[in-house]
């Protein structure tokens, strides 16, 4: 069983959400507002929808339950406690929405309200200290701003108009992982201790409640395995850090100059400096970021680099679409202007027919090549497979048909994904 947390405390100066936000987060939102795309989206969205909020407080009214004394006498004291924590004066409205999965949002409301919905697995699952961190942590999210940069909109945008530039895509990803720490802050000034946001993290990995869990105290060796082993382009798409690594910043945190401000030292100095928790949320959220520099090229004759991009192409259109992400690491592989040329032609005339084109190449490369160089055009298509962190059902099907088509034996296709690392070398869900 955890140790009991310490008594709550109210912090001895007014907590100030800019100054508690992340550098990294600040830094990524001024460049990213500077950059005429991104004011271009601004201007042909007006802001990213703000005419469905309260739609949205609607859709709670109707099929949702709103915490109030009455209703809730528990919920409604912890949502008090994190008020007077955080120093607001302003309405916040608390919903329970009915799921047994662990879920939060907060969404602004006029004249400055906030909206905030809780799932019922997460109040079943989640101790005092943890929902006081949880509720801080959307609450957070409302005093910070975020919903006035809509992250998540402007990378996956309903109107292909309002597509961004990869990079810029990239930006925003990046941007919206620090603001989830930054959001962690203000849970951890609510629930005053990192070993309660740990086991908070712990269940939100997991969906385990209590009953099943210890302190995490190796939590963070998950985090050194994933960096360890991830293939290209892992963790790019991803819109929040892994949980392990918002463990680590936030025991950090616990330990800096920010919490001995509000809270006092207990008369030892802090470990690290407000400088030095940053740096340090920095360096953890660096191995989820874009690398643009980094991506080594395949090298192989002009008829081969043909092959492989046009299979390529079949598999990363497995699942219906082609994700910038996965765009981007394709041209990184085979050059820009061969996968724009083959991404022209897959357009025109669908995938049959780029299937077909691809066993009639791969007859004639069986033909011309020994097995063991079909084989590293097998392998190099896993690698291709992979360019999102993954390689689901579908492209194992594909690539065993591939293997079918350069007259391999089908089970070759699990090896070659197997030896994805190696063949890979240095190339490189609260809300």
């Amino acid at each position: 069983m955890a140790a009991a947390a310490p008594k709550l405390r109210l912090p001895r100066r007014k907590i100030d959400p800019d100054w508690v936000r992340l550098e990294r987060e600040a830094e990524l939102e001024r460049s990213l507002r500077g950059q005429p795309c991104v004011q271009r989206w601004f201007e042909r969205t007006h802001g990213g929808a703000g005419h469905v909020l309260m739609a949205q407080r609607r859709r709670m009214l109707s099929g949702s339950l709103r915490v109030t004394e009455g209703v809730s006498p528990y919920l409604s004291q912890l949502l008090g406690n994190v008020r007077k924590i955080l120093g607001i004066a302003g309405r916040v409205e608390l919903y329970v929405a009915p799921s047994d999965s662990i879920n939060a949002f907060c969404m602004p409301l006029p004249e400055g309200a906030l909206l905030l919905v809780i799932s019922s697995g997460a109040v079943e699952r989640f101790s005092e200290r943890e929902f006081l961190f949880l509720l801080g942590h959307e609450i957070g999210h409302g005093l910070l701003g975020h919903y006035q940069f809509p992250a998540e909109a402007m990378v996956h945008p309903e109107d292909d108009d309002n597509q961004l530039p990869w990079a810029t895509c990239m930006d925003l990803l990046a941007w919206s992982r620090a603001s989830e720490i930054s959001a962690d802050r203000m849970g951890l000034l609510c629930c005053q201790s990192a070993e309660v946001a740990t086991r908070a993290f712990l269940k939100l990995a997991s969906g385990l409640s209590d009953r099943f869990l210890g302190a995490g105290d190796d939590f963070d060796a998950q985090m050194d395995e994933w960096v360890r082993d991830k293939v290209a382009g892992e963790g790019l798409d991803d819109s929040h850090p892994i949980h392990s690594i918002r463990v680590q910043c936030a025991r950090a945190f616990a330990e800096s100059e920010y919490w001995s401000t509000f809270f006092g030292s207990g008369g030892a100095p802090p470990k690290h400096s407000v400088a030095e928790a940053d740096a340090a949320a920095h360096e953890q959220l660096r191995t989820m970021d874009a690398d643009l520099t980094h991506i080594e090229r395949l090298d192989h004759p002009d008829e081969h680099m043909e092959f492989l991009t046009l299979a390529g192409f079949l598999l990363i259109a497995a699942d219906g679409q082609i994700s910038s992400v996965e765009f981007h690491w394709l041209s990184g592989l085979v050059g820009e202007a061969l996968a724009e040329r083959v991404r022209a032609w897959c357009a025109e005339v669908g995938l049959e027919a780029v299937w077909n084109e691809i066993q009639e190449r791969g007859k004639a490369l069986a033909q011309q090549l020994e097995r063991p160089d079909c084989f590293r055009l097998l392998e190099e298509i896993a690698v291709i497979a992979a360019v999102d962190g993954h390689v689901d059902t579908a492209e194992v099907k594909g690539i065993q048909m591939i293997a079918e088509a350069l007259a391999l034996p089908s089970n070759l296709a699990d090896v070659a994904i197997r030896n994805l690392k190696g063949a890979k070398g240095e190339a490189h869900q609260f809300a």
